[in-house]
């Protein structure tokens, strides 16, 4: 078992000294690294949304069974069980709904909305 680390960390510090050679080869600077960030984080909302769809959709999925172990033995296995699944799954699945809705309040750019001067009808 010994042998096996000891050949796992040379080929790991191999890959990457022969990835530190090509990396260090590219100069960015602080700009271009920054929005690199920006472009690669875009795709993140997608991201949470899809992980949300699928967390609400197993726990509506448990909480369904926990309610039907519930209904065949009530005493070992206690409603509350089923309902917090399910309350928590419906969470899940309105939170992608959630944040476009407060995307659509603070802009679509990202930035905030510009305030409208109110004049009363007064010209």
């Amino acid at each position: 078992m010994n042998k096996t680390h000891k050949l796992a960390a040379a080929l790991t510090a191999g890959v990457l000294l022969s990835e530190s050679g090509s990396a260090s080869a590219q100069s960015a600077s602080f700009g271009d690294m920054s929005s690199n960030i920006v472009t690669s984080a875009a795709h993140f909302p997608d991201l949470i949304s899809t992980v949300a769809y699928i967390g609400g959709i197993g726990l509506g999925v448990a909480g369904v069974f926990k309610l039907k172990a519930h209904v065949d033995q009530p005493a070992q296995h206690p409603m509350k069980d089923g309902l917090i699944r399910l309350g928590a799954g419906g969470a899940l699945l309105s939170l992608p709904y959630l944040t476009a809705a407060m995307m659509g309040t603070m802009g679509t750019n990202g930035s905030a909305p510009s305030a409208t001067k109110f004049t009363m009808g007064l010209t």
